[in-house]
């Protein structure tokens, strides 16, 4: 990795000045992988978003949530995507032909920032419903199956992944031994639609992990703080003592055996890095 993920300093919603924290903080994990964290002086979500590059494509997972402060324009991401494109083909001998832009899930703070992408040229938008992802993403015996995404390079595995939302998927990437995680599982809240989808979900991506190298698990948003069991009250719009944004595969472990030992029975659960919530 260029730089470690576990030191940076993310915008947390501390400098919200005129001259304050931008829309989206942009951080180069390698050449190819960038995260995106939306500003929580915009919305107290602080969503990350990922965009991963092929030798031919790119694709963008989620588009920013909407903005919670009143009044304030829409989070400019398609700009701030381009802007990545842009600075990226400066070093590159050829640009991507097709940036695609897909979901983790479909609630509305991953999808807001759509209409700037919908409709553009050289770019494939997969609708955040359950019918789009199984049929643009190959996915059609949901929730069996996996499906992958060739971006020229960079293969990527699609693995289902409902409980939290119907149509949540979770993204591998071999080449540089990431497990995007979504909603399901991060340093926080972990609520949960759909106890049984959920929990078979938990084991699934337990059986995957045990057979596949996984550096670093980064989930779509930090609630935790960086005190052991300590949840931010969920509205927070400023973070300063939050939680590193990575997991690891001992915490998709531990995610598991948690909801194995729940059975049939949720209740909230407090670990030392995240909080499962299913009665909310």
């Amino acid at each position: 990795m260029a730089d470690s993920i576990f030191d940076v300093r993310w915008i947390h919603g501390a400098n919200c000045g005129a001259n304050g924290d931008p829309p989206f903080q942009v951080h180069k994990l390698d050449e190819d992988t960038f995260v995106l964290r939306q500003s929580k002086c915009v919305t107290f979500e602080g969503n990350f978003i990922y965009l991963l590059f092929g030798t031919q494509k790119a694709i963008l997972l989620d588009t920013s949530a909407h903005p919670d402060r009143q009044p304030a324009p829409p989070p400019p991401i398609r700009r701030t995507v381009q802007d990545v494109i842009a600075r990226r083909q400066e070093t590159q001998s050829a640009g991507i032909t097709e940036l695609i832009v897909g979901h983790t899930h479909g609630h509305g703070d991953h999808a807001f920032g759509d209409s700037q992408f919908r409709g553009r040229a050289n770019t494939r938008l997969v609708e955040a419903t359950l019918f789009d992802v199984k049929k643009e993403l190959h996915l059609p015996d949901w929730p069996n199956g996996r499906a992958t995404i060739d971006l020229g390079g960079r293969e990527l595995v699609i693995l289902r992944l409902p409980g939290h939302e119907e149509s949540h998927i979770a993204v591998y990437d071999p080449k540089a031994q990431l497990l995007l995680t979504g909603d399901a599982l991060y340093p926080g809240k972990l609520t949960v639609e759909k106890w049984s989808d959920y929990r078979n979900s938990a084991a699934r991506l337990a059986t995957f992990v045990s057979a596949h190298p996984v550096s670093l698990v980064l989930g779509a948003h930090i609630e935790m703080k960086n005190a052991p069991r300590e949840l931010s009250p969920v509205p927070t719009f400023v973070q300063q003592d939050e939680h590193a944004l990575p997991l690891g595969v001992q915490h998709v472990h531990e995610w598991h055996r948690a909801c194995e030992a729940m059975s049939d029975s949720p209740k909230v659960d407090v670990h030392d890095d995240f909080v499962i919530s299913p009665d909310e």
